[in-house]
């Protein structure tokens, strides 16, 4: 059984592309009150538990403590079952091993 990922909120839209806008023109993530003040929320717990949604999802991540040095995760390619990579590391495992033959 394969579950599909629900779609963002319309407040998850608004982070997410508040937090594209501000990589865009500054090159650093905005501060929780600025993403606040830009979609209209007063709470800086609501826009954290946001970004902590978004970055659950696997959208954004943080780079460090704050949220001010969150990036953007790009998106992975869907990969196709029953095809392995052929590149560097291919049949490695987390811990660095090959599968015995």
């Amino acid at each position: 059984m394969s579950r599909r990922p629900r779609p963002l909120t319309a407040r998850q839209e608004a982070v997410l592309a508040v937090i594209k806008v501000w990589l865009a023109e500054r090159g650093h993530g905005p501060t929780v009150r600025e993403i606040g003040a830009r979609i209209g929320l007063a709470s800086t717990s609501s826009v954290a538990h946001q970004l902590g949604r978004l970055e659950a999802r696997g959208l954004i991540s943080r780079t460090g403590r704050d949220w001010s040095k969150c990036v953007l995760v790009e998106e992975q390619p869907a990969r196709r079952p029953g095809l392995r990579s052929r590149g560097p590391g291919a049949g490695v495992d987390v811990y660095g091993r090959r599968p015995a033959s």
